[in-house]
């Protein structure tokens, strides 16, 4: 029987086929509180939990807590990837990243020695 997952949150169900190995979890979902939750749930939560202040600054720091978000669950991920998936501009990913760099956050990718 394949294994499945279901988000708590919008209830949205992940199930495998049974042809091959089966991952630990759904690309993008993660346990939060013993439950599970969808990428897309995921991201909703961090942008409802930016409030107050004016509607500009709000979408700001809004698009900022994505972006520092995303940077965090894909480090790997180049600037315009995370930009894409934030719908920003790619300039604005660079600073958030080396901010993060810079208070120790995140983790430079390890070299690959090419």
């Amino acid at each position: 029987m394949a294994r499945s997952w279901t988000c708590r949150r919008c209830q949205v169900t992940v199930t495998f086929a049974q042809r091959g190995p089966e991952p630990p979890c759904p690309t993008g979902w993660a346990r939060c509180d013993g439950e599970w939750r969808c990428l897309g749930c995921r991201r909703a939560e961090v942008a409802a939990s930016v409030s107050g202040g004016s509607q500009a600054g709000q979408s700001s720091r809004r698009r900022r807590a994505l972006t520092e978000f995303e940077l965090l669950r894909d480090p790997d991920a180049s600037d315009q990837l995370i930009a894409k998936r934030v719908r920003c501009p790619t300039a604005s990913v660079h600073p958030v990243r080396a901010a993060l760099l810079d208070a120790g956050t995140l983790s430079l990718p390890p070299e690959d020695g090419h």
